[in-house]
């Protein structure tokens, strides 16, 4: 662990089944052999990012370039906690604010035009905000133990599986893959 990177990033896919959280509908049995697949066809090269849409339990948006993809912070390092982010998305919404009341003030703006422009403006800073909690790197003690474990232990571009433990992989089996 020592020797370990201070960060990584790793695609995977979730193979859960009936009785984890995500509660899909295929038996376990049928979830280790769905997983086990997916690793030996991702070891062999087929691409990851297709295998992540086609078979992840774990919710993927529409349009995703890279699905399932995560940066982990290793050792209980600290990256920028979201609530600062917020903090500051909010502070530029506050700015906004006020401009647009100087100017509906001054004459230059009706409260209407305002209101609209304000609106605007806070839909752009809510896509931003979900960008940037896409792409946030979270703790690596902050997701289920086999997750960093196995991500961690691979190579650049090494594909590997987190089994399933009703302790370290409660969810169901993880075929991962580390992208850096």
């Amino acid at each position: 662990m020592a020797d370990e990177p201070e960060c990584i990033t790793i695609q995977h896919v979730l193979v859960s089944f009936q009785d984890t959280p995500v509660q899909a509908e295929r038996s376990q049995a049928d979830a280790e052999q769905l997983a086990q697949s997916i690793l030996e066809r991702a070891q062999k090269g087929e691409d990851f990012a297709d295998l992540v849409r086609e078979y992840s339990d774990d919710p993927i948006q529409e349009g995703d370039p890279a699905p399932g993809t995560y940066s982990l912070l290793n050792h209980g390092q600290q990256g920028q906690d979201f609530a600062e982010v917020i903090g500051e998305l909010n502070g530029r919404a506050a700015e906004q604010e006020a401009a647009l009341t100087k100017r509906i003030e001054e004459g230059e703006l009706s409260t209407e035009k305002a209101q609209e422009e304000m609106n605007a403006f806070i839909e752009g800073l809510q896509a931003e905000a979900e960008e940037r909690q896409a792409t946030f790197a979270h703790p690596r003690g902050a997701m289920v133990p086999a997750f960093g474990d196995v991500g961690f232990a691979l190579g650049v571009e090494e594909v590997g599986l987190a089994i399933y433990d009703k302790d370290a992989s409660p969810f169901g089996w993880h075929v991962i893959k580390r992208l850096a």
